[in-house]
């Protein structure tokens, strides 16, 4: 019996298929002509977004394989390479019940060479970054993916750097985000010119192809050597670490006061400065972060005592709405903070990556830990994640190296053209 409003309710069929991932949702598609235009639905692709966002939350598990081909040349040097590439979807409730898992992957998110680097992900789309370089310029562009769909836009947002002036210019630095007024997708291009000490901002929106140059940028000049990387996306705006008057992050000679917040407006494209929590009175020895945590922009850095501290503004926006979320002992972490070799002492960062539901456990990475891990708070436990993904459970051949990337995904049908 063919699915038409002949014999449901329009109402009844979008409630059921909403509820269904995507992968399930596509097979309807080939029932009949009907079926194929319902599913791709604007009406229909908003309720199943919505439905998607209020469910348990997930971030993507990314899995790689790399199969080194060799060339003909003595030296080794002509050779190539085979990359099977896996994005899946992963509920961070699964994750944080079982941290230690062996993972089958589905070949439905299997990608062969992909050769792009994700720049971030909104409403099930990712977007991707691509580049190529000669002599004389280097040059990127960019792509929506949505992987749920296995669908990806045509090349879009070209942007050339001329060689001879990476040295001053130095390369750009991209994020990623939706503008929900205009309901438009856009990138956000930074980086920091040396020689006129200024900051250089652009943004451009989807499927344009103008780079438009952001004025008002308040700071001149930032250190983007590593803040920008620590840019994140919340509630159509990107927002960064920021130091004013220094070129470079060094702890010995900057002061809390010289240290704020800068968000980017992707609705306005105006640029706002935020004050940092008042207790955050001295400079740490390595760079604090920015991120989103449980839908609340965060600042973390680790203190004098030692402790990581982790603070979040209640009310985006709101330079008094700073309210201290957790303050975790480095020792309750199991975490050796001053790491040294014979040669050299490190300052090593903290990342945090994921807040459960009822906001019991954290997941974060350092700078020198390939793995992640759980901290459960009220317990004070603290579980390493080990994944081992592999085609097939009892594949011991093909191992995939798997990692958490891109918080707060889900699967979407939002199309990429």
């Amino acid at each position: 019996m063919a699915l038409s409003p002949n014999f449901f309710p329009m109402d009844l069929v979008s409630e059921i298929l909403s509820a269904l991932p995507v992968k399930s949702i596509l097979r309807f598609r080939c029932v009949n002509k009907y079926c194929d235009n319902f599913v791709s639905d604007p009406n229909f692709v908003k309720l199943h977004l919505k439905r998607s966002a209020a469910r348990n939350p997930q971030f993507i598990l990314m899995a790689d394989h790399y199969l080194h081909i060799p060339g003909e040349s003595p030296y080794g040097s002509d050779y190539d390479y085979d990359v099977d590439e896996a994005f899946i979807p992963y509920s961070l409730c699964s994750l944080i019940d079982n941290p230690s898992f062996s993972l089958e992957i589905d070949p439905y998110y299997l990608v062969k060479n992909l050769n792009y680097r994700i720049i971030g992900s909104c409403n099930g789309l990712i977007c991707l970054e691509g580049n190529s370089i000669t002599r004389e310029y280097y040059e990127c562009w960019f792509r929506l993916w949505n992987p749920a769909t296995k669908t990806t836009s045509p090349k879009f947002g070209f942007l050339r750097l001329f060689v001879n002036t990476l040295a001053d210019d130095g390369y750009y630095q991209f994020n990623f985000g939706f503008d929900d007024s205009t309901g438009t997708y856009k990138v956000v291009a930074s980086c920091y010119n040396k020689r006129e000490l200024k900051s250089k901002v652009k943004i451009l929106t989807f499927c344009d192809s103008v780079w438009r140059d952001i004025g008002s940028f308040p700071v001149d000049p930032l250190n983007l050597g590593s803040v920008l990387e620590s840019g994140v996306y919340l509630k159509s705006t990107i927002n960064w670490f920021a130091i004013q008057n220094k070129l470079r992050y060094n702890y010995k000679d900057i002061t809390a006061e010289q240290c704020f917040i800068t968000s980017l407006d992707l609705r306005t494209e105006t640029c706002n400065k935020y004050l940092l929590p008042r207790d955050f009175k001295e400079v740490p020895p390595s760079e604090p972060i920015v991120s989103v945590l449980g839908g609340y922009l965060c600042f973390s850095y680790r203190n004098e005592e030692p402790y990581f501290v982790i603070w979040k503004m209640e009310k985006f926006g709101a330079e008094d709405s700073w309210a201290q979320f957790f303050k975790i002992s480095y020792h309750n972490l199991q975490i050796d903070y001053d790491y040294s070799d014979k040669y050299i002492k490190y300052h090593f960062q903290l990342k945090p990556l994921f807040l459960s539901k009822d906001g019991d456990s954290l997941i974060l990475t350092s700078s020198l830990k390939s793995q992640e891990i759980i901290y459960s708070w009220r317990d004070n436990r603290v579980e390493q994640i080990e994944i081992d993904a592999s085609r097939t459970i009892n594949d011991d051949t093909t191992m995939y190296n798997a990692r958490c990337t891109e918080k707060d995904y889900f699967e979407s049908l939002v199309s990429v053209l």
